[in-house]
């Protein structure tokens, strides 16, 4: 795009990051749609290629950067190339993952993180935090603050059709990335104890791999089959620790879930209790032994399983579908759509 540009988006990863795919890439689909001239860029990982990129930055109304954490001297650039500057976050950055933690040197670098985080949210006119927990962080460093979750496309990710009858096995799904894994171990012990009755399926870009992995039947993921892949599922997973990191966690999956009519069981942590309405669009776990209850409830009685996963659905259409939040987005960046 020439000119200048009214968003631009600087993201740390391409696009198959998560946090790109949801945070921005649909924004930047729906503002050009709506007449906006918004586009995004990765920044680079080297050093000695990031100084060029970031002194040559088109000229933006607004620069939201995407989670990344730059260093003071490199948001001084960046602030030169733009009117705002906007950080947005969608994990607790500062937190290591709990399978980091009590590792060689890891209470250092989650200090060093923690410390670039604080100067970030301080640096910048309006921070865009993907739930109430990561806002709270935030607020300490930077008085403007706007909740925005991550939004589902519910035109994309739809249910399966009425006719797609449920036979036995049980479809208990999982989705994520690999490093995500390390959650599934306890679920599986509870469920082993019922692996007749179920068919337990894991979608990830690696196989999960050690104790009990003969009950898991390994799907690799696809970002083109991926509703496909969730559609399959009759109840899906989210399993976490509780913890700085994941008290960070903004239920992404959970959504991905609930739009494809597909009814969650996820532990009762952090934002996952705000999504989650217990027993009326899932289930939350607070205790060992609920996982297999509730799955097993489900499979017991298809009006419940079909019932709560119409409900799951209104829950995605209403709260957190990204044609209904757009607009908020762009209220709080200061732009509009051509013609408002």
């Amino acid at each position: 795009m020439s000119g200048l540009l009214d968003v631009l988006f600087l993201t740390p990863s391409g696009e198959t990051l998560p946090s790109v795919r949801f945070r921005v890439l649909p924004f930047v689909e729906a503002g050009r749609t709506q007449g906006l001239k918004v586009d995004w860029t990765r920044a680079p990982k080297a050093i000695h290629k990031r100084l060029w990129f970031l002194l040559t930055l088109p000229q933006a109304t607004v620069m939201v950067i995407q989670q990344k954490l730059f260093a003071p001297f490199e948001l001084a650039l960046i602030r030169r190339r733009c009117q705002r500057l906007v950080y947005d976050v969608d994990d607790a950055l500062w937190a290591l993952h709990p399978a980091e933690v009590g590792q060689p040197g890891s209470a250092e670098k989650s200090a060093k993180i923690a410390r670039r985080f604080a100067e970030t949210c301080a640096s910048v006119d309006l921070v865009i935090a993907g739930n109430s927990y990561l806002a709270e962080r935030a607020a300490e460093c930077q008085q403007n603050i706007f909740v925005l979750p991550t939004l589902i496309d519910t035109a994309k990710y739809t249910p399966a059709p009425p006719d797609a009858a449920s036979v036995p096995p049980f479809r208990v799904g999982w989705m994520g990335t690999s490093g995500n894994l390390w959650f599934l171990p306890d679920v599986l012990r509870e469920l082993a104890l019922h692996r007749e009755r179920l068919d337990i399926r894991v979608v990830a870009d690696k196989p999960f791999e050690g104790e009990l992995e003969e009950l898991v039947r390994f799907e690799r993921w696809s970002p083109t089959l991926e509703p496909e892949q969730l559609r399959g599922f009759q109840c899906g997973l989210m399993p976490l620790t509780d913890d700085e990191y994941t008290r960070g966690k903004c239920g992404f999956k959970i959504l991905q879930y609930m739009a494809s009519g597909v009814v969650p069981i996820a532990s009762a942590v952090g934002f996952n209790v705000e999504i989650i309405t217990h027993g009326v669009d899932g289930f939350l776990v607070r205790q060992p032994g609920d996982w297999a209850k509730y799955i097993l409830r489900l499979a017991d009685d298809p009006e419940l399983l079909e019932r709560m996963g119409q409900a799951a659905r209104k829950t995605a259409e209403q709260r957190f579908s990204l044609a209904a939040q757009t607009p908020n987005l762009w209220r709080a960046l200061g732009v509009g759509p051509a013609g408002e």
